[in-house]
């Protein structure tokens, strides 16, 4: 029996840069996959249409939890308020690098615990390309890099189970 694919959500807030939403389709063991099928990337978004557009898709996809950027605690706690499944994501930026550079080394080789992205996303593609091609650097543009980060570190918090030493 196949466990149920649950969908989840790294968030990225900004008025004067892009907010920045991506939903993905979570696998669970064996496969162990993150799917991104949809964004939202969208300069001058107002919380108040970010929250509609937030619930809609909560509402849609059955959006479990949305991982925020952990420098917005306004935002968790007007999402939280609004009914929103919203927590802070890790900071660990280099972890988040790291385990998204071996879900893509998974991918590539076939095995377990891969990444994928619709070709829907069509503003984070470009991102991660440039990215992964050396000619980005941090503040140059990199959103959808942001909220896949706050995805995939939260999802590690969230699909593994927490290890209690004795």
């Amino acid at each position: 029996m196949q466990k149920q694919v649950r969908i989840y959500a790294g968030v990225t807030w900004g008025l004067l840069e892009p907010t920045v939403i991506l939903a993905a389709e979570y696998h669970p063991p064996p496969q162990d996959r993150i799917h991104l099928v949809r964004e939202l990337y969208q300069e001058e978004l107002y919380p108040d249409t970010f929250l509609a557009v937030a619930l809609a898709w909560r509402k849609e996809l059955g959006i479990r939890r949305f991982f925020c950027d952990p420098g917005e605690p306004e935002l968790i706690h007007r999402m939280r308020r609004a009914g929103l499944p919203a927590v802070a994501a890790p900071k660990e930026q280099n972890l988040a690098r790291n385990l998204i550079k071996q879900r893509l080394a998974n991918t590539r080789e076939g095995r377990p615990g891969g990444l994928t992205i619709s070709r829907e996303c069509v503003h984070t593609i470009p991102e991660f390309l440039k990215y992964h091609q050396g000619r980005a650097k941090q503040a140059d543009g990199i959103h959808g890099l942001k909220a896949l980060h706050f995805l995939v570190l939260g999802l590690s918090l969230e699909a593994t189970p927490r290890v209690r030493w004795l």
